[in-house]
Order: C-alpha cells, then structure tokens, then sequence
C-alpha cells in the first residue's frame, strides 16, 4: 500500500513538473514571437526638393518611417549619414530620436542638405540608419538615390591670329550651359605676363557660342616654358561665381618681346624699360578718356556739328522755298 501512494506521489510530482514546464515554453515560445514581430519599421521616400538638386545650392528631404509592427518600440532613433557630395551644415541635427514609436501614425523626418558646389550630373547615394531597441550594434541601413543636375560649363580655347599688337584667342563653350558674365583674363604665372589691360568682359556665353579676346602679351625674362594660362570666370546657371584655367600652347620665341617672334627691342633699352614704356602708355591713353575736359570737348563737338546741320538744312529749305515762289 505505502509503495502504491508513493508512486502515484512520483507520478503527480512529474506531471505538475511537465505542465509548469510545457506552459514556460508556450510562454516563451510566445513571447519571444512577439518581441521579433513586435516593432517592424518600415521606411519610404517622401520625396525631395528641388528636383534634381543643383550644385551650390540646399535641399530638403522628407522620409517616412512607420511602425508596422504590433507593439511600441523600445528607443527608435535615426540618423542621416551623408556621403560627398552631400553636407549637413553644423546647426543640422542628423539624429532623431523618437524613443517609443506607436503604431497609430507615421513619423516624417525632415533633412536640409547642402550640395557641393563641384558636385558633377548623375545619380548619387544618401544613407539613413536606423535601429529600434537603441541598440548602437543592431543598425540597419538604407539607401536613397539623389539626382544631381550640374550647373557648371566648359570651354575650349585656340590661338585664332598673331600679329605685331596682340595675340587673338577664341573661346568657345563647349558644355551644356550658359556662361553669364564672363570675363577672359591672363592671370599671373611664370613664363608670361600681359602688357597693358589683362582681362576682358566678354558677357554672356550661350552653349555652342565662341568670341574673340585680344592680349598684348610678353615673355617674361629667363622663361622656358611655352604655355600660356588664361583665366575664365563666369557665373553658372545656378549664380554661382566659378574661375577655369585654361592652357595653350604658345611659343613666342626666347629674345621676343611680342605675339610673333620676330620683334626686337630698341637698341640700349632692356625688356624692362620696354614693358614699363608700354604700360605708361597705355595707361596714359586710357586715363585721357577718364579726364572730364575731354569728354566736354566732344560733347561741344558733338553740338557744333549738330547745329551746323540744323543751320545747314534751315538755308536749303529757305532755297527751296525761294525756288518754289519763282
């Protein structure tokens, strides 16, 4: 009798033993189902603009993160990750930290970013992460496609004509904007120096137009080299202010003072007297037309000429008229 209760003691022992341990793993098995499907973030690309962004210039970018899953999540945070050629400037947060994210609506994080100036055409990559649990090891990644439309342009340049006063330079827009504003230079270097004026405004150059620029241009004593720098400024489409170097093949000769080779200096003066002369001279023509007595001569000039005329015309009507009455 005491071996049959014993047993059945072992017997109720085991079974309460398998229930407890079969509702554990149900409990378990459950709860671990519901934190994996408990918080499932799911991220979209509102959208972006302007359409596509400009080099230079800011954008703004809208994403939208919704919660589908069943449960809040514990510590939602995201955070932008920008690659070249985008920028978030010092006072732009890229982390946003949402904490427990409901499942009732979306949240819409919202992003000003900066373009890089020399950003180029084509399709570039912006990067969030994201995690949920604030877990700084378990961030997930995505990735969104930014079109970047270049604004800049390009030249191509070519010595069009050589004679004693000047070399002529032809310069085209080769890109596929218009230059606004430009002025051709030839800048300081090495080999090469401008005699006189060393910039010209050209103004607007549409894609596919070319003008002409002349420069009086020297050698510089000791030089070796034969290429000419010429500096192009212009403003892109965009009103950004941009400045190309631009090299041409240009050989003047070692002993020459000018464009062709073949002009020498006046005996007992040194290539540095000739080029101080020359500027002088310039100078002093240029400054004539600066001076208010020379501008008052011509419009006196211009008056006598225009009253001449009027007197002229009044004598052949009156001969005219005289005529008429004979």
């Amino acid at each position: 009798m005491k071996k049959i209760i014993i047993l059945g003691l072992i017997i109720m022992l085991f079974a309460v033993s398998f229930v407890s341990a079969a509702d554990i793993e149900v409990n378990f098995t459950t709860s671990k189902a519901y934190q994996q499907g408990s918080s499932n973030i799911r991220i979209s690309q509102l959208k972006y603009e302007p359409y596509p962004v400009n080099p230079g210039e800011y954008f703004t970018l809208w994403i939208k993160a919704e919660n589908t899953g069943s449960k809040l999540t514990e510590n939602a945070v995201f955070e932008l990750v920008p690659k070249y050629p985008f920028f978030l400037d010092a006072n732009e947060d890229p982390i946003r930290e949402y904490g427990r994210l409901g499942t009732e609506e979306p949240v819409v994080l919202e992003y000003k970013i900066r373009v890089d100036k020399d950003a180029v055409d084509g399709t570039n990559e912006i990067e969030l992460r994201y995690n949920t649990e604030g877990d700084e090891n378990s961030w997930i990644y995505r990735e969104f496609d930014i079109e970047v439309d270049d604004a800049q342009t390009d030249f191509d340049l070519v010595i069009q004509e050589i004679n004693e006063d000047e070399v002529s330079i032809a310069i085209a827009n080769t890109g596929k904007n218009i230059a606004y504003s430009v002025i051709v230079r030839i800048p300081e270097q090495e080999d090469y120096e401008a005699v006189g004026t060393n910039g010209q405004m050209v103004g607007n150059l549409e894609n596919g137009d070319y003008t002409l620029v002349g420069f009086e241009i020297a050698r510089k004593a000791r030089s070796s080299g034969n290429k000419l720098k010429v500096q192009i400024d212009y403003t892109d489409n965009i009103g950004e202010r941009r400045s190309l170097i631009k090299e041409l093949s240009f050989n003047t000769g070692a002993d020459s003072i000018m464009s062709n080779g073949n002009r020498t200096l006046p005996e007992g003066m040194t290539r540095e007297d000739f080029i101080a002369q020359r500027r002088a001279a310039l100078q002093q023509e240029q400054s004539t037309y600066q001076k208010w007595w020379f501008w008052v001569i011509i419009i006196l000039i211009g008056y006598a000429g225009w009253k001449g005329y009027k007197i002229y015309n009044k004598k052949k009507d009156e001969k005219e008229e005289k005529k008429h009455k004979k």
